[in-house]
């Protein structure tokens, strides 16, 4: 493995771990302000891997890491994606297909239900789940994962969603659904009805425009809307914040919730390998997205190839050797940043080093030791703080391309599916940045609104007039300078993100 990445965060100065509630709590010590090589928190081999042997079991050959349903998930994110893009979406006649068969994505995912719940589908076009049905095709088996790998003469050790984790879908997930939004409003979009059910809501909204831009005869009209929403993108983004970043901070790793959960004993009566906080943490480690050796790459490695065969068996196993949404985005900007940031290192190194201080603790419970607690929830702050820069640092990046396509107005260079397609980058992201708990997001609720404000619900198209164009870069702008000042980042950064 190659030491190649700076960290920033804390040192692993550590004390002996208690194994009950009596003795010392290990815990990780000393913040360190400048980026430091990996060598020097002594962590060199698998100490920079996320893997962790049972201790429920005090076995050094069975993994106490499970992550299963997040991946399941992000892998279902990235399927609805594929699936909208696709020829046999976008050839499909019937609105109501259409809309259904998004749905059975988003809805049943890897859940074997009995049927679409849709009366304009006959019955011999009922479909179960992804598992025993190819969405693309409707025929009996199960639909192959759409992930592209780049590692040569490997193969995908989960090709099929059968080979995934079961009774797995997306809509479950989504914040207001499994927990309940962060704010007493939901931000950033116009949407009717039930508090709790806006996300949903919105989603929804979204499918039926792509249905019906799928299924109107044109084949010129596919993702994009006549206001410039590239629907595709705004669905996936969205979901990426909505249930990854949401169930990660308004779950699993909240202080409140997920960190208060037992430590002495193996989950679900003491049938699993590893305890129920354990559990947790790697369900927040799960979403984040990341490979288990995610800091042995570079960040120009990374960004350009998530997966990575570490063990040589020729296939990538989704589980451990592939790191999805965020956690790409995050070294996205590391790789693209003049002044160095470290939003990957950090955000890796504080999973790693607070699931370190869980198990060293195995036998006390968080409840119990407030010093214990306190250790786990400062390195999920960390976790969820980098995790959050990156998120608010892609939106400026997106703002950057949204500034320079709206300058190409007029010239045989601007392309409306790049403006759509940037700008809706721009808001999913934005419309994430709400599911950042309280007390720990860096951005104010008023200014998290404000910047919404800036971008509206739709973009400037070059058949504005030349007052709105400029008033809407101008805007842009401004957004970007709330981003800044809340998130503390360089002017150099944010200049060429």
């Amino acid at each position: 493995m190659k030491l190649i990445k700076g960290i920033s965060i804390l040192s692993a100065a550590i004390l002996l771990a208690a194994c009950g509630g009596d003795g010392d709590t290990k815990i990780i010590e000393n913040e360190i302000e400048v980026p430091v090589a990996l060598a020097e928190f002594g962590l060199t081999g698998d100490d920079t891997r996320y893997a962790f042997p049972s201790k429920v079991l005090d076995d050094a050959n069975t993994s106490s890491v499970a992550t299963t349903g997040q991946i399941t998930r992000h892998l279902l994110i990235n399927e609805l994606k594929n699936y909208i893009g696709s020829d046999e979406f976008q050839g499909l006649t019937l609105k109501a297909e259409a809309l259904a068969n998004l749905n059975f994505i988003y809805e049943k995912g890897t859940k074997d239900l009995d049927d679409k719940g849709n009366d304009d589908i006959s019955d011999d076009e009922i479909l179960n789940a992804l598992t025993n049905v190819n969405v693309y095709t409707e025929a009996a088996e199960s639909t192959p994962v759409n992930t592209s790998i780049k590692t040569e003469d490997a193969t995908l050790e989960q090709s099929l969603f059968s080979d995934l984790s079961s009774d797995k879908n997306l809509k479950g997930k989504l914040a207001g659904q499994d927990n309940d939004l962060t704010h007493a409003e939901f931000v950033g979009w116009n949407v009717a009805g039930d508090l709790q059910e806006r996300p949903n809501a919105l989603i929804q909204t979204w499918f039926d425009q792509l249905a019906t831009l799928a299924t109107d005869g044109d084949v010129e009209t596919t993702v994009v809307t006549a206001e410039g929403l590239d629907l595709q993108q705004l669905v996936q983004k969205f979901l990426l914040g909505g249930i990854t970043y949401s169930q990660a901070g308004e779950d699993y790793l909240k202080a409140g919730k997920g960190l208060l959960k037992q430590n002495s004993e193996g989950d679900k009566a003491n049938t699993k390998p590893y305890t129920t906080l354990e559990h947790q943490w790697d369900e927040g480690f799960g979403y984040f997205g990341a490979a288990q050796d995610y800091l042995a790459y570079t960040d120009v490695e990374m960004a350009g190839q998530a997966d990575h065969d570490t063990d040589e068996n020729g296939e990538i196993d989704f589980y451990s050797e592939y790191s999805f949404g965020n956690s790409i985005n995050a070294v996205k900007r590391d790789k693209g940043a003049t002044s160095p940031t470290y939003f990957s290192e950090n955000a890796m190194m504080a999973f790693i080093q607070g699931r370190q201080i869980i198990q060293d603790n195995f036998g006390t419970n968080p409840a119990d030791n407030a010093v214990f607690h306190a250790a786990i929830t400062r390195q999920a702050e960390l976790a969820l703080n980098n995790w959050e820069n990156s998120i608010a640092a892609t939106v400026i990046h997106y703002i950057n391309d949204v500034t320079a396509d709206m300058n190409k107005f007029g010239s045989e260079d601007y392309s409306l599916s790049n403006h759509a397609k940037h700008w809706s980058e721009m808001k999913g992201f934005a419309l994430g940045l709400q599911f950042s708990p309280v007390d720990v997001a860096q951005i104010s609720l008023v200014d998290l609104k404000a910047v919404h404000a800036h971008f509206a619900e739709a973009p400037v198209l070059s058949t504005a007039t030349a007052e709105d164009i400029a008033a809407y870069k101008t805007a842009l702008l401004d957004a970007r300078t709330i981003l800044k000042t809340a998130y503390s980042f360089s002017a150099e950064n944010v200049a060429n993100w």
